[in-house]
Formats: structure tokens, sequence, C-alpha cells
């Protein structure tokens, strides 16, 4: 059975969108952008909020200020994984819109609101989609594999672990530590077998993603064999911005 608890601070922060820079990019020269006709001056995109929690199925809104010589008519809205959520913009008429996001599957995405004529003059919103209530966590299978969901995010495991040559630890424990300021994944279990390469010494890893779905960081974690019995506990401090892990 597995043990888990969270804090109930809850640590809100804003994801940068990296996946999205390539696909704006593309949408400027895509047939949407001859919609709107070329203007001068930058302009400015303001969201409200920088997240938006959402369970499975429902809709949520959020407001968006902007002063565009365009106006409404030079602005759109993606979302960096329309399997987990989609937005749609209406204008309000009066210098603001309304981006409406739907939930469509567990995890989290990015939505961009930008300038159709000039994707850099652009603002970013997070979208939680199915996770956990605020404070609270719960595991579930996913094929055949674990996932652990958090209010602000979404851990992938196996039963055991499998590290560098032949390390192995079936997990019995899982828990997001907050207080220290920064996030930190402990993990405890059993160590069933070691590195046969380098006895004594083990190394998992544990692979974080941003909410837009690239690839923060790779992460080793090296520790030695317990010093009596079997029992392991495994850290890793989460990077800013992570959004999703998925222990290797």
């Amino acid at each position: 059975m597995f043990r888990i608890r969270d804090g109930i601070k809850r640590n809100q922060k804003k994801t940068a969108a990296l996946l999205l820079a390539g696909t704006l990019a593309a949408s400027a020269l895509s047939p949407i952008s001859a919609l709107a006709a070329p203007v001068s001056g930058e302009g400015s995109i303001q969201m409200e909020e920088e997240v938006l929690s959402l369970g499975l199925g429902e809709t949520g809104s959020a407001e968006v200020e902007y002063a565009l010589a365009g106006g409404f008519a030079d602005m759109a809205v993606l979302t960096a994984d329309p399997s987990i959520a989609v937005a749609v913009l209406t204008d309000n008429g009066d210098g603001t819109a309304k981006m409406t996001a739907a939930a469509a599957a567990p995890g989290t995405t990015v939505a961009a609101v930008y300038r159709i004529s000039n994707p850099a003059v652009v603002d970013y919103i997070t979208i939680r989609s199915g996770l956990a209530e605020d404070g609270e966590v719960y595991t579930q299978m996913t094929g055949t594999s674990l996932v652990t969901v958090y209010d602000d995010r979404m851990v992938y495991y196996n039963s055991t672990l499998t590290g560098r040559n032949g390390a192995s630890v079936a997990i019995a424990g899982m828990e997001i530590e907050r207080e220290s300021g920064l996030d930190c994944l402990r993990v405890t279990g059993t160590l069933l077998s070691g590195d046969s390469k380098t006895p004594g010494m083990n190394t998992f890893y544990a692979d974080f993603y941003d909410a837009a779905g690239e690839l923060i960081r790779r992460q080793a974690l090296y520790t030695r064999d317990p010093l009596s019995g079997s029992r392991m506990e495994l850290e890793w401090y989460i990077p800013e911005g992570c959004a999703r892990i998925v222990l290797e």
C-alpha cells in the first residue's frame, strides 16, 4: 500500500511555455494571419490570472486585457497540448476579452493568447486539468504504470524503480515536501538489487517536464546502499515550473 502525504501550502508558479514559441512563429505565417492587416506598434496583452484549474469535463474562463491597434480581430489563442485542454476567445468590447478553456484529459498545459500579426506580443496561462483539489493527492493506475496526482503536478512511475546497471528499488511511499521554499520529491522503498558495476553506489533518474511538455531536466540521484537493512530514501529537488515528473 502506498503512504502518500502532501502539504497544504500551494506554490503557484508562472510556467514558461517554450514549446509554444515555434508554434506561434508558424502561426504568423499561416493563412489565419492574413485575416489581420499589418498594424504598427507592438501593443500589449495581459492575462489577469496565471493559473486556471479545472475538473475533467469542466470549463472555466479568465479575463484578458489588451491594447492593440488592430483590436480583438488581431488576437488568437492556442494551447500547447489540445488533448489536455482547448481554449477559445470572445471579445467583451471594452478592451478586454474572455478566454474560455475546457478540460479534456488529466494533465497540465499552457494556453497562449497572442497577437496574430506579431506573435511576440503574447501572454500565457497555465491550465491544470483534472488534477487533485487544493492540498489533496491521490494515486491511480494508467495502463501498467502508476500516477500520483497533486493539485499542481503529476508523478508517473512503476512500482519498482530501475536504476543504472540493474539497481532497483520497490517503492513503498511518496511525498512532496514544500516547507523549505524549494519543493522536494521524497520516495521511500526497499532496495531489491544494487548497481552491478559499482557495488555500494546506485544511480536512479527522474525526468522533469514543464506545463508545455518540454523536458526541463533529467536528474540523476546518486545514493549509497543502506548501512543496515534495505530501506532506501531517495530525494529529488523539483525545478521551477515543473508540472510532470517521470521516475525511471
